[in-house]
């Protein structure tokens, strides 16, 4: 046992990008600071609602920031949650699953934490 994540720190090390590799997304619209194309969760449903992006169009993706979010199932949040979303597991349990498989080591808070003086 590993022991409480910083997922700060695992955060900082796994792009966004990463992890929608993982999930062989791929945008259909790149916009500015913005990708989008079809949500890997509600698989964006045929047909348009008056007001909603295309479906095609309806999951955004802000990889600068490492952000996601649906506009039409309303799901969203940071790479960690996108992983835990898909993979359906626990957020602590898909961070761990995440760095396996990206090779990254996962970061305990009690390793993370700066030296305390004498």
């Amino acid at each position: 046992m590993i022991g409480p994540l910083d997922y700060a720190a695992i955060r900082r090390q796994i792009p966004i990008r990463r992890v929608l590799e993982l999930l062989n997304w791929e945008s259909a619209v790149h916009r500015g600071g913005y990708c989008r194309g079809p949500c890997p969760f509600c698989r964006s449903s045929p047909g348009r609602t008056s007001g909603r992006p295309r479906p095609e169009h309806s999951f955004s993706v802000q990889p600068q920031r490492n952000l996601f979010h649906c506009f039409r199932c309303h799901s969203g949040g940071n790479q960690l949650d996108l992983w835990a979303a898909a993979s359906s597991q626990p957020l602590y349990a898909a961070t761990l699953d995440l760095c396996r498989r990206l090779g990254v080591t996962p970061i305990s808070r009690e390793n993370s934490q700066p030296p305390t003086k004498a």
